[in-house]
């Protein structure tokens, strides 16, 4: 740990230096956050002529089984017994972590990443188990331990079950155990209806679908006064619904009916839609709180059939057209999230692998891409906006998994898809075809983050080039996982609990700051996965999908690109390998992915990252045949303005100086760091908790928006960062080993004594930068000379190290706002003057960590927690706080901070 005197050095400059790398970070974070929605995406990639991809050969797979599990033995004796005749049904509840499965009136729930042995069996009912579904237990109802409620239909009554979670003994594994607890006064008769498929919302509201061809609701309350406690409401049926129920015996029904069979929930728009037997979907509005009454809205008939030309793909191949007539049914319904686009909302896959999008607005312009925000906009419609064609495979491809391989199809060839089973989830796809005549076989597709190849000498200009729009469109990675059985159910599985703290402080800033809380984990992470897997490598794990088949529960893992190439790292690929990685997600991501894997940003106890990676990690974020060097932007000025007018003069045009382009590194560190910084960077630090019981004329106490654990986890990977990057420094290592020449390195970034190269980097952000005018021109008359390669060095250098800086202070930001957390920020927020306490209340990371007004209010914090301390009911002495911040907070709290407490308190003694 560097000594107090060098720490003060450099402290003298931190103030200045520190907003420069802030606003050049929160460009970074603006810059980065803004992404393609899916429909320019989907648009753009009609007229691609390659929209998916296979991995390449030298590469680590994308997609790997990681582990493949039998049936409980106990299932497999049930199922046996009854003769396989049976009435079996299965599914995964990723909220517990147990998988399910029926047979006759038993159900059985165990682990699904995991076998300990426990597979408990419930059957307290003598019917058939028809339908099983799981919802959150509302506030208010029942026991605190009841977390959840299971829900289970048979074609007599409608039953209820608390769910009770037990946290392990050490508390890493909140749901080691599990019971359930008979509820019997919520058991309610069925009414002769065969319920299909259960689903609720976040906030707990279930809904029923009946073979009836209606949706019901279950309401339940704590029975007080004269209302029973559980009853079950028809959603969808008038009186003459409910007359032809109770009058009219099934066999006098005189139209078929056409039951739904699956459910899709949008607890962001709050809608629900509904799929039928015969590929029918239904749209209904449940209210902009999510507490209305549910109402239809639109339905769309016949989607998949590929006779109607709403339902084809943008770019038919002659493979394709043979089938064009082939009637495919939908197989799936899945929803689209407003983190994916604001226009698309519905996806629905087609039984021969294509994708269907479907938008509940009239047109573009009622909201969407257009909007800031159209999650409350109710839907008027349900229409077809695009459709995706199915995957293909590229020549040459060889994808081995168990027993399966597929040698050499076409580039453009279809895989003749005939799907039983979909899921999708936050931009992954995974199919299962059971078109091989021998086994079934698993699709994975996932968004292709490569950058596209262009032709040699390319320029892109504008958005309308064709150029433009390919590398705007949605490529897909397309991998084929062997699979021995019949697919049965498909989930995502919620990273592991230990990702907890991570999550809560990375979720703040994915939409509303109000909405967010209502959320669950699920729904959480999923707006995580939509953003994209490299903005979140250092926040997820691998994502994990449980594959339900009748031979057993396969765990399918997605590796993303850091895992690809912590992977080609730990197995000496060859140069070429490493160089074809960088090439193709470019110079900037691979180093970002490089610092990454050097800090260890991405360890866990699962992924555990080898010193020989760390340290091959860092030689390649600092080679410069990988990352590039430091160069100026095109030629000269003048050249520039005359090619850009036709080889004339523009006498109105004003020309941008040259302006120096770092290499891959600087902008893999400013990616880093801003994906670090990005979900607190603009948002308040503290919020205002309304309590009726206190008046204290701000409206409200203030606490720390997140817990000391969330504000732990973050402190921890952004300190790493700065001591690898310190550590490099202190060595000399890479790109500071290639500007020792140009002086002492540790007095003149320790020091802040910039030197004029150096200098003129930052005038843009000091708003001191000049703009070169052909016409009119007095302050800049002669052009300027453009730096030498060894000047370029060094101000990326310094960049660099302001970066470092900003990271050191928003560390120790983060450990300042949990020692006032421990100390009840509440109480310390009161002894603070009004006009202080409201500025606090709107305090962002940002001007905490970058403004004077930020040092400000921590000054008067700081001297409301030593009052706390050195007063006539203190509760210790300041030496025991000043340690803490002085070790841990030297920016903030200062050797002449800790000379004048001392002082006060001795004061206040001798008194």
């Amino acid at each position: 740990m560097p000594s107090l005197t060098k720490m003060s050095l450099e402290d003298e400059a931190i103030g200045p230096d520190v907003a420069i790398a802030g606003r050049l970070i929160g460009e970074t974070i603006a810059r980065d956050l803004v992404h393609s929605d899916l429909y320019d995406a989907l648009d753009s990639a009609r007229y691609a002529s390659h929209p998916y991809s296979s991995p390449p050969k030298e590469w680590p797979p994308f997609v790997e089984i990681s582990n493949a599990r039998e049936l409980p033995p106990l299932l497999i004796e049930r199922y046996n017994a009854a003769g396989g005749k049976g009435t079996a049904l299965c599914g995964i509840f990723p909220a517990i972590w147990r998988a399910w499965a029926t047979v006759d009136n038993s159900l059985f729930l165990w682990r699904f990443d995991k076998w300990d042995g426990v597979c408990p069996e419930y059957n307290g009912e003598e019917q058939v188990i028809c339908a099983v579904g799981l919802a959150k237990a509302k506030s208010g109802v029942f026991v605190e331990a009841i977390q959840y409620v299971l829900v289970l239909a048979t074609p007599v009554e409608i039953i209820l079950l608390g769910v009770c979670c037990t946290s392990s003994s050490d508390g890493t594994d909140p749901y080691a155990e599990l019971s359930l607890q008979p509820l019997p006064e919520y058991t309610i008769p069925s009414d002769g209806i065969t319920m299909t498929c259960i689903e609720s919302t976040d906030k707990g509201r279930i809904f029923l679908a009946g073979r009836d061809a209606h949706i019901y609701e279950v309401l339940y309350t704590s029975g007080m006064g004269w209302k029973s406690r559980c009853r079950k409401v028809c959603l969808t049926g008038g009186f003459g619904s409910i007359l032809t129920r109770w009058v009219l015996p099934n066999s006098f029904t005189f139209r078929a009916i056409d039951p739904v069979v699956e459910m899709a929930i949008d607890n962001e728009r709050y809608i629900l839609y509904a799929r039928t037997q015969e590929s029918k979907i239904q749209v209904f509005d449940f209210g902009k709180n999510a507490d209305g009454d549910l109402k239809k809205v639109a339905e769309e008939r016949n989607v998949g059939d590929q006779r109607d030309t709403r339902h084809r793909s943008g770019r038919i191949s002659g493979s394709r057209t043979s089938r064009s007539s082939y009637k495919a049914s939908v197989v799936s319904i899945a929803v689209v999230s407003s983190m994916e686009s604001k226009w698309l909302h519905l996806m629905a896959v087609a039984s021969d692998g294509r994708r269907i999008y479907f938008s509940t607005f009239p047109s573009l312009d009622s909201g969407g891409i257009s909007g800031t925000n159209n999650t409350h906009q109710r839907p008027s419609v349900l229409r077809v906006v695009m459709t995706r064609p199915s995957p293909s495979v590229g020549g040459g491809v060889v994808a081995t998994f168990g027993s399966l391989s597929m040698v050499g199809r076409s580039q453009t060839e279809s895989l003749n898809l005939k799907l039983e089973a979909a899921y999708y989830s936050s931009g992954a796809f995974v199919f299962s075809d059971s078109s091989p005549p021998t086994m079934s076989r698993l699709l994975v597709t996932l968004r292709d983050w490569t950058v596209p190849s262009l032709p040699s000498g390319t320029l892109v200009v504008g958005s309308a080039s064709s150029t433009g729009r390919s590398l705007r469109a949605l490529r897909e990675m397309v991998s084929i996982v062997g699979l021995d059985g019949r697919t049965l159910a498909i989930a995502d599985a919620l990273p592991p609990p230990e990702h907890a703290t991570t999550l809560e402080a990375s979720a703040w800033q994915i939409g509303d700051l109000g909405g967010d809380l209502e959320k669950n984990d699920m729904t959480k992470v999923r707006r995580l996965w939509a953003r994209g897997e490299l903005a979140i490598q250092h926040i997820l794990p691998r994502r994990r999908v449980i594959v339900f088949c009748n031979m057993g529960l396969m765990e399918v893992v997605f590796n993303r690109p850091v895992d690809l190439l912590q992977k080609l790292l730990d197995t000496n690929v060859s140069w070429s390998v490493l160089e074809d990685f960088f090439q193709r997600y470019g110079p900037g991501e691979a180093a970002a992915m490089c610092l990454l894997l050097a800090a260890r940003l991405t360890s866990d106890e699962v992924n555990t990252i080898s010193s020989s990676v760390t340290e091959k990690a860092a030689e390649a974020f600092e080679d410069p045949r990988l990352v590039g060097v430091p160069q100026m932007q095109g030629g000269s000025a003048m050249s520039n303005a005359l090619s850009s007018t036709g080889g004339g003069f523009n006498m109105g045009q004003v020309v941008q100086e040259p302006a120096p382009i770092y290499s891959g590194a600087h902008e893999g560190l400013c990616l880093c760091t801003a994906r670090l910084l990005w979900s607190i960077w603009e948002l308040p630090v503290m919020t205002v908790k309304i309590d009726s019981g206190v008046d204290n004329g701000d409206g409200g106490l203030i606490a720390c928006r997140l817990s000391i654990d969330a504000m732990q986890a973050l402190e921890y990977k952004i300190r790493s960062l700065e001591q690898f990057l310190r550590s490099r420094r202190n060595q000399r290592r890479g790109q500071y080993g290639r500007v020792i020449s140009v002086g002492d390195l540790p007095g003149s970034f320790m020091n802040g004594k910039l030197d004029a190269v150096s200098n003129n980097l930052f005038d843009k952000f000091r708003g001191t930068g000049d703009r070169i005018g052909i016409q009119g021109s007095t302050t800049n008359k002669k052009q300027r000379v453009p730096y030498s390669p060894t000047e370029l060095s060094v101000m990326e250098v310094r960049s660099m190290e302001l970066i470092r800086r900003l990271l050191r202070r928003s560390g120790e930001a983060l450990l300042l706002l949990q020692l006032l957390s421990q100390h009840h920020i509440a109480r310390l927020a009161q002894a603070v003057d009004p006009s202080t306490r409201r500025m606090l209340a709107h305090l962002t990371f940002h001007q905490l960590v970058c403004s004077e007004e930020g040092d400000q209010i921590v000054t008067h914090l700081v001297a409301a927690l030593m009052e706390y301390y050195s007063g006539l009911d203190g509760r210790g002495m300041v030496d025991d706080i000043s340690i803490r911040l002085r070790e841990g907070c030297p920016s903030y709290y200062r050797e002449a901070d800790y000379t004048f407490y001392q002082a006060v308190e001795c004061l206040k003694k001798a008194a």
